[in-house]
């Protein structure tokens, strides 16, 4: 047996908005072939799982003019996959191979803008609980809601600072006896040469963070005591500035979504 353990380490995250009427037909090539033939299968992919925003979830996103998505009603599909801890160079080896292999069967979907995507490095977590779910397996575990905040570290401020404070003061006090159950943070790496075209330049390399918010419900549920404030809670604690914080809701895997909450 390898004495290497699992160990979340890198992930990729999506950010995604099909061109109007093609929603549903977005939804089924990815969730049918794409996130399994170029992500689940590759080597030390360690779990994937794909959200939406709704127009009621979208509604709330803060603050409306942002950096991430203009407007803040675009970006309806999200999807992340966990990658073992120092495999991503692997991962991605055989991501760019099969890449080549999906584009020379016509796999692939242009009807659909990428507002982001990008490969991320894992900086560390804030748990609610002592003994809870663990963040290799916070995919699996299929929380109802996620909660994004792009963070920017602030003037004279590094990136490891910012980084600590997040998740040694702001995240555990945000998260004590709320529904948040964990808190993940993650930074950007630059696009790789071989990276679609389609897929956009990685802005705030070394200089953001992503926070990934998992939630025991429907973040429209707890929006108004959990999230409405983030921004305040995070920049008064020395976390740099809020750029943009958005919930989104799991897509159920094999069901179509409901075209009239989009």
């Amino acid at each position: 047996m390898s004495d290497e353990r699992v160990e979340l380490g890198h992930a990729i995250f999506a950010f995604v908005e099909p061109h109007p009427g093609f929603e549903l037909a977005w939804n089924r090539y990815y969730e049918r072939d794409h996130l399994i033939a170029a992500g689940s299968f590759a080597p030390w992919t360690m779990a994937s799982q794909r959200w939406l925003a709704t127009r009621q979830h979208k509604v709330l996103r803060q603050p409306r003019e942002n950096p991430i998505a203009e407007p803040p009603e675009r970006g309806t599909f999200l999807a992340a996959m966990w990658i073992q801890k120092d495999r991503l160079a692997d991962q991605q080896a055989w991501v760019a191979e099969q890449m080549k292999e999906l584009a020379a069967q016509g796999r692939n979907f242009d009807q659909r803008d990428v507002l982001s995507t990008a490969s991320w490095d894992y900086l560390g977590g804030a748990l609610r609980d002592p003994d809870g779910v663990p963040p290799e397996l916070a995919l699996d575990r299929r929380y109802p809601g996620i909660v994004l905040a792009w963070v920017e570290r602030g003037p004279g401020q590094s990136l490891e600072s910012l980084r600590d404070a997040l998740l040694r003061d702001a995240l555990p006090g945000v998260m004590e006896k709320s529904p948040i159950a964990q808190a993940l943070c993650f930074t950007p790496l630059p696009k790789a040469d071989w990276w679609p075209k389609a897929a956009p330049e990685v802005p705030g390399v070394g200089e953001r963070v992503l926070v990934a918010c998992f939630v025991e419900c429907d973040p429209l549920d707890v929006w108004g005591e959990c999230f409405a404030d983030l921004p305040t809670a995070l920049e008064s604690r020395g976390c740099g500035r809020t750029l943009f914080v958005a919930p989104f809701v799991p897509v159920v895997p094999g069901v179509d979504p409901d075209l009239a909450t989009l």
